[in-house]
C-alpha cells in the first residue's frame, strides 16, 4: 500500500459528513435570525493589505503581532489573510460608499478566518465564524440590538446557560485619564506582572486587562476599573444600554476587566460564556468601534457589531447534548434494472433535479436489492424503481423507504407528485 504523501496542515481542520453538516445547519440558522433583524449579507475577500489589519485591529494585538497569516505575493505587495472580519467590512463601507445608504446599514457575513496560534478545543487555526456590523447609528439601542440578537440566536439553536458579561471603555475624551490612572497602578506592581504583561505595559498598557497569565490576573483584581472612570456621555451611553437591556430582563454581569482582544473598540463592549470551563468557553463577542471608519479614511461614522465562534459553539452545544442535525433536503433514489431502464432512471434524476427535487442513483451497475440497501443507508424518504415492464409500460414504481408501501404511478405525473410531497414550490 502507497504510503499518502500530503495531509491537512496543523489546525487546518476537514469538515466532512455530518460534522460538515452541522456547520452548515449552524450558518442556516444565523442567517435566518440576522436577515429577519435586517441585516443583509457581505462578503469580502479572504485577503486583504496587511496595512488594513496593523491600522484597524493594531499592530501590537496578538492577532496581528503574532498570529497574523502574512506574504509577499508576486507583485512584492504584502498581504494578509484575514484574522476577523470588522476591518475588512469597514473597508468595504468606505470603497463602495455605502454611507450614502439609508443609515444604518446593517451588515452580516459568515466564512473562515485565519490566525497563527496553537491549535486547542474550539480554535484551530484557520476557524469558522458569523459576524455582524451596523454602522451609521450611535443610540445605545442599537448596542443592545445587536446583543438581542445574538441572545435570539442562541435560543434558536437552543444553547441553553450563556452568560454575557459588558463593560464601558470609554471614548477618546475619557479614556486617557483612565489610561493614566491604569498605567501608573501597573508600574507599582511591574514586579508581580508576567513578562509578556510587562512588555504589554510598555507599548499598549490596556492590553494588560485581556491577560491571561495567573500572575497578571492577581494584579488586576485591584486595578482602576474602566465605569469609575467614564465621562458623563459616555455614562450615559452605557446606561442607556443597560436599561434596554434591563427592559427585556436578560441577565448580564458587568465585567471591569473585559476590553476584548483589539484595538479599534470604543464604549460599550461584551462578550459570551459558556458552562465549559477554561478559555475555550467565551463563546464570541464584540462593540461599538465608533472611530474606526474614519481612521480607515472614511467619514466620522458610529458602528457596533459581533462575532460568534462556530466551532466553539458546536462543543458547547455537544457538551449541552443538543448539537443540531445535518441540514439534509428530503430525497429520492432512483433504481433501475436493464438498459432500456438506465436510460429512463438517468433522465429522470435529471428532470428531477430541474424540478427542485433532490434526487440520485446509480444507474450503471447493481441489482435492484443493492441499489434500494444503498438507498436506505443513505436515508432517503422515497426511490423510484424502473425496470424493463415499467418502461415498456411508461409507469414507475414508488416506494416509500420509511413504511415500504409501494404504488405504481404514471411516468410522465412522478416528478409532479414528488413536488407535491416534499413542498416544493
Amino acid at each position: 500500500m502507497a504510503r499518502q504523501e500530503f495531509q491537512s496542515l496543523r489546525g487546518m481542520a476537514d469538515l466532512i459528513g455530518q460534522p460538515a453538516g452541522q456547520m452548515s445547519n449552524l450558518i442556516s440558522q444565523f442567517r435566518a435570525v440576522a436577515e429577519a433583524a435586517g441585516y443583509g449579507r457581505i462578503e469580502t475577500p479572504l485577503l486583504e493589505d496587511t496595512g488594513l489589519f496593523v491600522r484597524s485591529v493594531g499592530a501590537d494585538t496578538d492577532a496581528v503581532a503574532k498570529e497574523l497569516y502574512t506574504f509577499t505575493d508576486r507583485s512584492d505587495h504584502s498581504v494578509s489573510l484575514r484574522p476577523e472580519f470588522t476591518a475588512g467590512i469597514v473597508r468595504a463601507y468606505i470603497e463602495h460608499g455605502l454611507s450614502s445608504w439609508p443609515q444604518p446599514v446593517k451588515l452580516y457575513t459568515d466564512g473562515a478566518l485565519f490566525r497563527y496560534d496553537r491549535p486547542q478545543g474550539g480554535r484551530q487555526r484557520q476557524f469558522n465564524q458569523v459576524n455582524v456590523e451596523a454602522f451609521g447609528e450611535a443610540a445605545p439601542s442599537m448596542d443592545a440590538q445587536v446583543i438581542t440578537l445574538v441572545q435570539r440566536f442562541f435560543k434558536r439553536i437552543r444553547l441553553n446557560n450563556v452568560s454575557l458579561q459588558l463593560n464601558s471603555l470609554g471614548d477618546p475624551a475619557c479614556r486617557p485619564r483612565y489610561r493614566k490612572a491604569l498605567v501608573d497602578y501597573l508600574k507599582e506592581h511591574e514586579k508581580q506582572l508576567a513578562e509578556i504583561d510587562r512588555e504589554r505595559l510598555a507599548k499598549n498598557p490596556l492590553r494588560v486587562l485581556d491577560s491571561k497569565e495567573a500572575a497578571t490576573r492577581a494584579v488586576l483584581s485591584e486595578a482602576p476599573q474602566t465605569l469609575n472612570y467614564l465621562c458623563e456621555d459616555c455614562q450615559k451611553h452605557f446606561a442607556g444600554v443597560l436599561e434596554y437591556l434591563d427592559d427585556l430582563g436578560l441577565a448580564y454581569e458587568l465585567n471591569p476587566l473585559l476590553v476584548r482582544g483589539l484595538d479599534y473598540y470604543t464604549r460599550t463592549v461584551f462578550e459570551f460564556y459558556g458552562e465549559r470551563e477554561g478559555a475555550q468557553s467565551a463563546l464570541g463577542g464584540g462593540g461599538r468601534y465608533d472611530l474606526l471608519v474614519e481612521l480607515l479614511g472614511g467619514q466620522p461614522t458610529p458602528a457596533v457589531g459581533f462575532a460568534l465562534g462556530l466551532e466553539r459553539i458546536l462543543l458547547e452545544l455537544a457538551a449541552d447534548g443538543a448539537l443540531p442535525a445535518a441540514v439534509v433536503p428530503k430525497r429520492v433514489y432512483v433504481a433501475s434494472l436493464g438498459e432500456p431502464a438506465r436510460l429512463a432512471a438517468f433522465r429522470l434524476i435529471e428532470q428531477l433535479l430541474d424540478g427542485g427535487v433532490a434526487a440520485t442513483g446509480a444507474v450503471d451497475r447493481d441489482g435492484i436489492g443493492a441499489q434500494l440497501e444503498r438507498a436506505n443507508r443513505q436515508g432517503v424518504d422515497y426511490a423510484v424503481i424502473i425496470g424493463q415492464k415499467e418502461v415498456r409500460e411508461d409507469t414507475v414504481i414508488l416506494r416509500d423507504m420509511t413504511s415500504g408501501a409501494q404504488e405504481v404511478l404514471p411516468a410522465n405525473a412522478i416528478v409532479a407528485e414528488l413536488r407535491t410531497r416534499f413542498g416544493v414550490t
